[in-house]
């Protein structure tokens, strides 16, 4: 029962992250890399830090976490960056915009903070990487009874 348990609990982490993740890479992080010239300069910049690098972090947080995330690489961090960006989106560019426009940034926000606190789930790119450099998994040798 317990083993059902946990395959339940992983497989819904893996699908959590992969549509979550690969649905804001390429719904908004590829098309603000893409067309990054473009978008420098009149990009909002809720940090006072100039819209070229809010831009830049928009596409660290939109594109690169959501594919950390998605893939299970260093999953925490590019779930942190997913959240980092949902939240600035949601409570400084969207704030008080009707509830329909921060919908789907409500549940980016909620998804990647779901990640980051509960982790990837065994079925991850980081738990392949640990195995194979003996780290973590079952992949370490258990002791022997003398």
């Amino acid at each position: 029962m317990a083993l059902n348990k946990e395959l339940s609990a992983n497989l819904v982490l893996l699908v959590l992250r992969a549509v979550v993740g690969v649905n804001m890479a390429w719904l908004h992080g590829w098309d603000k890399l893409q067309h990054f010239g473009a978008k420098a300069a009149s990009f909002p910049d809720p940090l006072g830090i100039g819209s070229k690098y809010s831009l830049l972090l928009a596409v660290a947080g939109e594109f690169f976490g959501a594919i950390l995330m998605a893939t299970g690489l260093l999953g925490r961090v590019g779930a942190f960056l997913v959240s980092v960006t949902a939240a600035l989106t949601l409570f400084s560019i969207l704030h008080g915009s009707p509830w329909k426009e921060r919908e789907v940034w409500e549940l980016y926000f909620a998804a990647s903070a779901t990640i980051l606190l509960l982790g990837c789930g065994r079925y991850s790119l980081d738990t392949v990487v640990w195995k194979k450099l003996g780290k973590g998994g079952k992949s370490a040798p258990s002791p022997t009874k003398k």
